[in-house]
C-alpha cells in the first residue's frame, strides 16, 4: 500500500501574537501541509493557540516564552512520523550558541533520527552520527539572518529544506 508523505512545516523563534503578525507566505504554507511543529520562542501564548486550531501541532517553549506559555508546552518533546523518532527542543534555558547541537542532543536524551531545535535565528540542516538536526532559523526578519522556515517531507526517508521569505 502507497502511503502519502507528510508534510510538516517547522517554525522557531516566531516572537509574534498571532499568526496575522507571521509573513503572508508562511501563513500560505499553513495550507499545504500536515502538521506544524514549532520550536520555542512565541512569546505569547494567542499564537500557541492559533497554530494548534489550524492543523496538528506540536510544540515546545523556548528561553524568551512567558510563564503561560511554559506552563502549557514542555521544554522537550519526542514524536513518531511514519516511523521516525523526532526530537524537538528549543532549548528552553537560552544562552549562547556554542555547541548547541551537543546542548539539544542532551535535552533529548533518546536515540532519534532528527532533532528540531531554535534559539540561534540561523537556519540549518546538517548531519551528525546519523542524526539530522533541522533549525528553521526565524520566521521574524532580523539584521543579522535572513527570514526563514523549514520545511520537511517524511516518506522512506527524512527530506528537509530550509526556505528563505
Amino acid at each position: 500500500m502507497l502511503t502519502m508523505p507528510k508534510k510538516v512545516l517547522i517554525l522557531s523563534d516566531t516572537h509574534c501574537e498571532s499568526l496575522a503578525q507571521l509573513s503572508p507566505k508562511i501563513c500560505d504554507k499553513i495550507k499545504d501541509v500536515d502538521i506544524i511543529i514549532h520550536a520555542g520562542d512565541y512569546t505569547q501564548i494567542s499564537l500557541v493557540e492559533e497554530l494548534a486550531k489550524v492543523k496538528t501541532f506540536y510544540g515546545v517553549y523556548g528561553n524568551m516564552d512567558s510563564y503561560e506559555i511554559k506552563n502549557k508546552l514542555p521544554e522537550k518533546l519526542v514524536i513518531e512520523l511514519e516511523g521516525f523518532k523526532i526530537g524537538v527542543t528549543h532549548p528552553p534555558e537560552g544562552g549562547a550558541p556554542f555547541s548547541i547541537k551537543k546542548r539539544v542532543k542532551a535535552i533529548i536524551k533518546e536515540r532519534v533520527d532528527a532533532i528540531i531545535f531554535g534559539h540561534t535565528h540561523k537556519a540549518e540542516i546538517s548531519k551528525i552520527e546519523d542524526i539530522l538536526y533541522i533549525n528553521p532559523g526565524s520566521a521574524k526578519s532580523s539584521f543579522i539572518h535572513p527570514q526563514t522556515y523549514a520545511l520537511l517531507e517524511v516518506l522512506d526517508k527524512l527530506y528537509p529544506k530550509i526556505v528563505k521569505i
